[in-house]
């Protein structure tokens, strides 16, 4: 190898042929896997977009079921019906008489039935004032009550105090039978999705016989 001319009779060497260059073998394509890797991404993207949709959807759902509860929730204490009421007056703690004055106290008890047809159950606190002008008497009191769903009827019974000094200072000519009341009303409705907390505001006026709500109604319910 290497020598140009032979040694023995000195003639040239021709250059060795070069060995032939073998071209190397052009990569080979999996397609089945190429087609496998593009169906499971066809797939995996299909699948997140529905899937995203579909959150998308129930979340709308969702939405619209606590939007529905919640007016709902919040006109529920409008819907709640008196049923019967009753009164009755306790003298037990007033002493003396009219011409040498009162001591003491007495104690008017007045009783609602109030019907819940609505299918929320509600925790309810009502403030009753008793406004009685010619009389000078301004009498309030508050209760709180449980109003059971779909039908179910509380009785709170509200105690107005007519001290014996409001007695004494009462005149002669009062007319008990013009008055104004009011009623205001809060509320913890129990719903599915949240406990929501609405407010009423009812008034009577029985000059006029006028107001909202049915708060003048009393006479003519049968009594509780």
């Amino acid at each position: 190898m290497g020598t140009r001319f032979c040694t023995q009779c000195g003639s040239a060497i021709p250059p060795p042929t070069p060995w032939p260059t073998v071209p190397a073998p052009a990569p080979r394509r999996n397609t089945a896997l190429i087609a496998v890797a593009v169906v499971l991404i066809a797939v995996l993207v299909v699948g997140v977009a529905g899937y995203m949709i579909y959150q998308n959807d129930q979340a709308q759902v969702l939405q619209t079921a606590k939007n529905n509860e919640s007016n709902s929730a919040n006109q529920a204490p409008n819907l709640l019906q008196f049923t019967c009421f009753s009164n009755r007056t306790d003298f037990s703690h007033l002493s003396g008489i009219q011409a040498t004055g009162f001591s003491g106290y007495a104690t008017v008890y007045e009783t609602f039935g109030v019907s819940n047809p609505s299918s929320f159950a509600m925790e309810a606190t009502w403030t009753i004032t008793l406004d009685y002008p010619s009389a000078g008497w301004v009498l309030s009191n508050s209760q709180t009550f449980h109003e059971a769903p779909n039908g179910g009827v509380a009785y709170p019974e509200f105690a107005f105090t007519v001290t014996g000094n409001q007695l004494n200072q009462t005149p002669s000519n009062a007319n008990f039978t013009e008055f104004s009341a009011t009623l205001d009303g809060t509320y913890q409705v129990i719903g599915s999705y949240a406990t929501y907390t609405p407010t009423t505001h009812s008034t009577y006026d029985s000059a006029s016989n006028s107001g909202n709500g049915s708060l003048g109604s009393g006479g003519n319910l049968p009594r509780c």
